[in-house]
């Protein structure tokens, strides 16, 4: 058909159908393709601060915790708060009689270690005769085991005895004596700083004239100054 219609008719044609293709394609576009997004134009929104909330602690009912003692809030032990002063006696009786008297002053250098000075004194008694024995000593306690001690001491004693000249005659004399002894012993606590001692110890000088026959049995105290 387009061939028997001339030429000026068949462009017409041509056009008109392109002009009607276009129109209904601009009719079925959406309107959001031509249409711009609108932008906000008031003021900006204010963000809302956050509260926080507040921290519940949680009671523990039932529950004590230690107080922690900081070891510069201790008080701290002065020199006469670590001395303490005592003694010990000893008791032996029979043909050869001994009664021992020592007085001791110490000091504590920690809770199980004590150390000390004293004087010593001997009343003896043999064949209905008196002798006297006096004298200084040193010693020195460390607390091994619960209330069980190790203690060892030096004495150095003046020692008073009967010598037979072989005349018949004793005659009386005197003569220094290092005494070493050291054993075990058993400690009770009185309170808080005060003790009761009981100390079985060997003489390791026990050569003549000693004034000790082995064991020796002692019992003693300590007290505190304050």
């Amino acid at each position: 058909m387009f061939l028997r219609l001339p030429l000026l008719r068949q462009l017409t044609f041509l056009v008109l159908i392109v002009l009607c293709c276009s129109t209904a394609f601009a009719q079925t576009e959406p309107d959001t393709v031509r249409r711009k997004r609108e932008l906000p134009t008031g003021p900006p929104a204010q963000q809302q601060p956050q509260q926080q909330r507040p921290r519940v602690v949680q009671p523990q009912n039932g529950v004590i915790l230690p107080e922690v003692v900081k070891p510069e809030d201790e008080e701290q032990q002065t020199l006469l708060d670590r001395m303490f002063w005592g003694g010990s006696f000893g008791l032996q009786f029979g043909t050869y009689t001994n009664v021992s008297l020592l007085p001791v002053l110490g000091f504590r250098a920690t809770e199980t270690f004590w150390v000390g000075v004293g004087g010593v004194y001997h009343f003896q008694r043999y064949q209905r005769e008196n002798l006297n024995n006096y004298g200084g000593r040193a010693f020195a306690q460390q607390q091994v085991f619960n209330n069980f001690l190790v203690h060892a001491e030096y004495e150095h004693l003046s020692v008073e005895y009967f010598w037979n000249n072989g005349t018949g005659i004793a005659d009386r004399r005197r003569q220094s004596k290092g005494i070493p002894m050291a054993g075990l012993g058993y400690r009770q606590r009185i309170g808080a700083k005060a003790a009761a001692d009981i100390l079985v110890l060997y003489n390791f000088n026990d050569t003549f004239p000693s004034p000790y026959s082995n064991p020796v049995i002692r019992a003693g105290f300590s007290i505190p100054f304050r």
